[in-house]
C-alpha cells in the first residue's frame, strides 16, 4: 500500500485513477469474484458519503484486495497472467501500472490462521497475512462503480466491497495492529468510515460492534488498538489524524476531539452524539 502523509500529498486524480484501475481489472478477474472483496481506501469512498460532513472525503492510490487463501484460476490462467495482460507489471512483490505519471498498484491480502504476520503465495499473486481478511471477504456490499477504465472505455461493475465492520477492523489493525505502520490516512480512514458511513454513524458502530461475536479474528486486536491509541485527543490516532488533513489549528482541534468521539462509541463507552 503506497500512503503520503498528508490529504494535499496526494496527485490530483489519484482516487480517480485507482478507481479506473479497478474497473480495468474487475471484470477480467470475473472467475475470482466468490474469493475477493475491496479493502482500503478505495473501499472507504465507496462505503462514505461525498458530503462526509467537515472531511474532504476518501483519497488513494492503491487497489486493495482482500482475497481468499484458496483462490485458484485453475486451468484458466492466473492472477498474474491476467494481469499482466492488462498492462499491471510485478515489481517488489507488487502489481503497478502507471498512468499519467502516478504509479497504480494492486496490493492483496489474505488471511491463514493463527499467522498474523508474513505473506503467502495465493494463485501466483503475493498476498500479505492480515487478520480479519475472512470476514471482509464474508461481509461484503455489493456497489455499482462506474467511470472509465485505463483505457478510456466507460465501464459500469457491481464490485465487492467489504462492508464498514470488517472495514473498520482492517484500517484499525493497519494503524495499531501486530504488522500496524501508525500512518496517519489510516487513522484519518477510521474516522471517515464511521462519520461519512452510508447508512449512518450508528449503523457502522453497531456494525463494528457485531464484528466482537461473528469470529473476526482481527477484532481484539482492533479494539487494543482503539484502547491504546485513540481515546484521548492527545493519542497517536486523533494527533495523526488531524496531522493528515487540518487546514488550520481549530480544524485539527475538531478532527482529533471527533476522533475521540468515534473511538469512545466503537468502545461503548459513552452514549454521545457521533459527529457527522
Amino acid at each position: 500500500m503506497s500512503k503520503h502523509g498528508t490529504f494535499g500529498d496526494y496527485p490530483p486524480g489519484s482516487l480517480w485513477s485507482a478507481e479506473a484501475a479497478l474497473l480495468t481489472v474487475w471484470q477480467s478477474l470475473e472467475r475470482y469474484h466468490d474469493d475477493l472483496a475491496l479493502i482500503g481506501g478505495l473501499a472507504v469512498h465507496y462505503l462514505t458519503r461525498s458530503d462526509a460532513g467537515h472531511l474532504p472525503g476518501a483519497v488513494t492510490m492503491d487497489v486493495d484486495f482482500g482475497i481468499s487463501l484458496a483462490a485458484s484460476g485453475d486451468q484458466y490462467g492466473t492472477l498474474r497472467s491476467d494481469l499482466a495482460g492488462l498492462g499491471f507489471r510485478s515489481v517488489d512483490n507488487r502489481l503497478v501500472r502507471t498512468r499519467d505519471g502516478i504509479n497504480l498498484y494492486l496490493d492483496f491480502l489474505t488471511e491463514d490462521p493463527p499467522a498474523i504476520k508474513g505473506s503467502r503465495m495465493v494463485d501466483d499473486v503475493v498476498a500479505s497475512v492480515i487478520p480479519g481478511v475472512n470476514r471482509a471477504l464474508a461481509c461484503r456490499r455489493m456497489i455499482n462503480v462506474k467511470g472509465r477504465d485505463l483505457f478510456e472505455n466507460e465501464q459500469m461493475c457491481q464490485v465487492a466491497v467489504a462492508d464498514v465492520g470488517p472495514l473498520l477492523v482492517l484500517k484499525l489493525n493497519a494503524f495499531g495492529g501486530p504488522t500496524g505502520r501508525r500512518l496517519p490516512k489510516d487513522a484519518y480512514d477510521v474516522l471517515l468510515a464511521v462519520t461519512g458511513y452510508l447508512d449512518g454513524p450508528e449503523a457502522a458502530v453497531a456494525a463494528f460492534h457485531a464484528e466482537a461475536q461473528s469470529g473476526n479474528t482481527g477484532h481484539a486486536s482492533a479494539v487494543e488498538t482503539l484502547r491504546r491509541d485513540f481515546i484521548d485527543p492527545g493519542k497517536d490516532g486523533p494527533v495523526r489524524a488531524a496531522a493528515f488533513y487540518a487546514a488550520n489549528a481549530e480544524a485539527g482541534n475538531r478532527i482529533r476531539q471527533d476522533a475521540v468521539t468515534v473511538a469512545q462509541m466503537l468502545l461503548g463507552n459513552t452514549a454521545g452524539q457521533i459527529p457527522e
